[in-house]
C-alpha cells in the first residue's frame, strides 16, 4: 500500500494506548505520539508560558535567576523558602549533548541554591518533558542524608515475563551541602517520563516531601527503539518501575499527589491564581514553624 496508507494503519494500531512513549517516525510521511488524555506534550512556548505565570502570580513580579542554559530557575524568598523550577533534565549546554557535561552544570547550579539557611523547598516539576533519569537522581542526592532505594527496574524481556528488579538507590552527595527540610513537589499531566522517576524517587524520602498537584503524566520507562523494513522507526516501553516495598507502578494513570488542587495549564490559559504553589507554601510553612 502506499506510505500514507501504511502509517494511518499503524497510527491507528498504538492510537488506542495513549502512550506518550510511544511513537512512529516515518520520516517525511509523518510522525506520531500522543499524551494521556487531558494533557498536552510540553514544548518550549508552554514552557516560557509558565515561567511568567511563576514569576508574576507567584513570585510578585521577581524574575527566576536562570541556570543550565535556562531549563533551571530559580528564586529564594524572604523568609527562607526556595523556589526550585526544573523544566528538563538535559541539554543544559548549548554547544555539549554528553552526560558528563550535564551534569557538571546541574551539580554546580544545585550548589549555588541548595545551600545552607535554607527553610522550605518547593520543587516545580510541572511543564517538564523528561530526559536523564540519572540526571533526576541528581536533584535526589542533595535532598537527603541518608541513602535509600528509589524504586526498582525491570525489564520486559519476553512476552509476559520480566527480569528481576534491579533497585535503584540514592546516595547522599557527597562533600556538598545536603537540605534534609521538607520538601513540596509540584507536579501535573505535563510532568513526564524523567521528572516522574525524580517524583518516585522521592517519595521514598526519609524527611518530609509532599506532593501538590495533579497526577503526573504515567510514563516512565526508557524507550525501546526499531527500525522496520521499510527503514520507519518506532518506540515503545517495556520497563517497569516499582515502589521498594509494594511493587507498585504508576505507568498509565501516573502518580498521585498527595493533595490534589487545580489543573495548572488552565489556571495559567485563565491567568488565575497558582494553586498548588499557594497550598504547598501553606503546608510547608506550617510544618517549619
Amino acid at each position: 500500500m502506499p506510505d500514507t496508507e501504511l502509517f494511518a494503519v499503524l497510527r491507528q494500531m498504538v492510537l488506542p494506548l495513549y502512550d506518550a512513549h510511544v511513537g512512529i517516525d516515518a520520516g517525511d510521511t509523518g510522525n506520531f505520539g500522543q499524551s494521556r488524555p487531558g494533557t498536552i506534550v510540553p514544548g518550549p512556548g508552554l514552557d516560557q508560558q509558565a515561567q511568567r505565570f511563576v514569576e508574576q502570580h507567584d513570585l510578585a513580579g521577581t524574575r527566576l535567576q536562570a541556570f543550565a542554559n535556562g531549563r533551571i530557575g530559580y528564586a529564594g524568598l524572604p523568609d527562607g523558602t526556595g523556589y526550585l523550577r526544573i523544566s528538563g533534565f538535559g541539554g543544559y549546554d548549548h554547544d555539549s549533548p554528553a552526560y558528563a557535561r550535564n551534569s557538571a552544570i546541574l551539580d554546580q547550579t544545585l550548589s549555588q541554591v541548595i545551600r545552607p539557611g535554607l527553610r522550605v523547598l518547593v520543587l516545580d516539576l510541572r511543564i517538564n518533558g523528561g530526559g536523564s533519569d540519572a540526571l533526576a537522581l541528581h536533584v535526589a542526592e542533595r535532598l537527603t542524608d541518608r541513602p535509600y532505594v528509589a524504586y526498582g527496574k525491570r525489564i520486559r524481556n519476553d512476552p509476559g515475563r520480566h527480569t528481576r528488579p534491579q533497585p535503584v538507590p540514592v546516595q547522599p552527595a557527597p562533600d556538598r551541602f545536603r537540605y534534609t527540610g521538607p520538601v513540596a513537589v509540584l507536579t501535573g499531566g505535563e510532568t513526564y517520563s524523567a521528572r516522574e522517576t525524580l517524583t518516585q524517587a522521592l517519595m521514598q524520602r526519609p524527611a518530609r516531601t509532599v506532593r501538590m498537584g495533579q497526577n503526573t503524566q504515567g510514563v516512565f520507562s526508557d524507550v525501546l527503539e526499531r527500525v522496520l523494513p521499510n527503514g520507519w522507526t518506532f518506540g515503545l516501553p517495556n520497563e517497569e518501575y516499582l515502589t521498594p516495598t509494594a511493587g507498585k507502578t504508576f505507568d498509565g494513570d501516573g502518580i498521585p499527589p498527595d493533595i490534589r488542587t487545580g489543573n495548572f495549564v488552565q489556571e495559567i490559559t485563565e491567568g488565575t491564581q497558582d494553586s498548588a504553589f499557594a497550598q504547598a507554601l501553606a503546608a510547608l510553612r506550617r510544618h517549619a514553624e
